[in-house]
This record gives C-alpha cells, sequence and structure tokens, in this order.
C-alpha cells in the first residue's frame, strides 16, 4: 500500500514538473514573439560647421520589425532641424559653440536615444574687442570706427555687440549707424538698479549697407538715462560674414 500511494506522489511530481516546463516554454516563445530589437547610430556629414551653415545628420537604424512603425523625434539644444525621419538637414545657429541634436526612434514598445555634437565656429568674421567706454557728461555719447572690409562670404551680414552696464544705474538707448544709414534706433539696453554689472549683447542684419568690399564709418550712439563717467563699456564688436579691419576713431 506504502508503496503504491508513493508511486502515485511520484507520478503527480512528474506530471506537475513536465507542465511547468511546457509553461515556461510558452511563456518564453510569447516573450520571444513581442520583444523587438531596436538600435540607432547617427552620422553627420561634417561636425565642424561655420554659423549659418548646414550638414546632413542620418541614422542608420537595426530594427527587427516593420520599419513604418517608427517614429522618428529629432531636438537641437540650438540650431534647427529641416526635415524628418531618417535623414534630416541641420542648421547652424548665428552663435558659434557646440550644439548636442538628439534623436530618439520607437515603435511604441522599445525605442532608442543617441546623440551627436556639431562644432560651430565664427567662420569668417572681424573680431574687435575694444574695451572702450563711452565718456562724456552729455546725455548723448558716441563711439566711431573706420571699418574696412576686404572681402564679403556671404549674403547675411551681422553686427553683433557685447555691453557692459558698469556703473550706470538706469538703462540707455542705442542707436547703431553705418555711413550715416541707421541700422539700428534707440534699442533698449541695460537695466534700473542693477544689482550687479550686467553684460548686454544682441546682433543686427546689416547686409542693406555693407554689399561690398570698402571703407564704412561705423557709429555706435547711447542716449543714456544718467550721466555717470565711465558707466558703458564696449567690450565686443563683431561683423560676421567678412574679413577687414575695424578701428576706432577718436
Amino acid at each position: 500500500m506504502k508503496i503504491q500511494k508513493l508511486q502515485f506522489y511520484v507520478q503527480i511530481l512528474f506530471l506537475l514538473s513536465a507542465l511547468c516546463l511546457v509553461s515556461a516554454c510558452e511563456t518564453d516563445n510569447l516573450l520571444n514573439i513581442d520583444a523587438e530589437t531596436l538600435e540607432i547610430t547617427l552620422k553627420a556629414d561634417t561636425q565642424m560647421l561655420n554659423i549659418g551653415d548646414t550638414t546632413t545628420i542620418t541614422a542608420t537604424v537595426d530594427y527587427s520589425g516593420d520599419a513604418s512603425a517608427l517614429d522618428f523625434m529629432w531636438n537641437v539644444s540650438n540650431g534647427r532641424i529641416v526635415g524628418d525621419g531618417n535623414s534630416v538637414v541641420y542648421v547652424a545657429p548665428e552663435s558659434a559653440g557646440t550644439n548636442t541634436i538628439t534623436l530618439e526612434v520607437t515603435d511604441g514598445n522599445v525605442s532608442d536615444r543617441q546623440q551627436i555634437r556639431i562644432e560651430v565656429g565664427i567662420g569668417h568674421a572681424i573680431i574687435a574687442t575694444p574695451n572702450r567706454y563711452w565718456q562724456g557728461n552729455t546725455f548723448t555719447q558716441t563711439l566711431t570706427f573706420s571699418l574696412k572690409v576686404d572681402e564679403i562670404f556671404r549674403e547675411n551680414i551681422k553686427l553683433r555687440y557685447e555691453i557692459l552696464q558698469d556703473t550706470a544705474r538706469a538703462g540707455a538707448f542705442l542707436s547703431i549707424a553705418i555711413n550715416g544709414i541707421s541700422v539700428g534706433q534707440d534699442k533698449t539696453i541695460g537695466a534700473v538698479q542693477p544689482n550687479e554689472p550686467q553684460m548686454i549683447g544682441d546682433e543686427i542684419d546689416v547686409s542693406s549697407v555693407i554689399t561690398v568690399p570698402g571703407n564704412y564709418e561705423l557709429t555706435l550712439t547711447l542716449d543714456i538715462v544718467n550721466v555717470m563717467e565711465d558707466a558703458w563699456l564696449l567690450r565686443k564688436l563683431t561683423i560676421i560674414g567678412v574679413e577687414g579691419t575695424l578701428t576706432e576713431i577718436r
């Protein structure tokens, strides 16, 4: 009797083990059917650009499923993307620096995310650091520069400035002219009662005035709310898209 019971229990254990093995196999098969594999790599035609230039970025996709189910989501830290899908054009911004382009691809279940970095340089430009204060005890103060353009390299020529609000306790109005032609009128700069010196930077398009190589006169005029000595400092002037020289006229 005891032997029969033992044989019965052994048979039950054998059946249970068999059922567990079948169940596990079926689960594994189901997982293998449902699981897709997805991997992407990014490559750019060039990773060194000048401002405003373009490069094509292509994603190589290794995907085990139906590629039509994939969504491509591009993102940039600066600049912009033209196009969609696995190949797009990256347009560099109007400022130098390192920019990150990110692509995430997903089918709704699996996804992959990769990044590529593009170095953007300033390219052809005249860069001057006058470190020159607007001085005087009048409410209108002007700095004048002689601009010699030797060669033009692009259509959209930009003038970029960096101005430090040093001891000034209120804002000012900046006007910029080239050969007496206004390219920026009464631009509000600075702040009222800043806690510390503030750097103000901006750029304007001067393509309508600088059209050919030659000599130009550049003036930067401040209409000042409160007159203080050494209150506004012109730190940097950059003219993008040309080569030449920039010198102050005193």
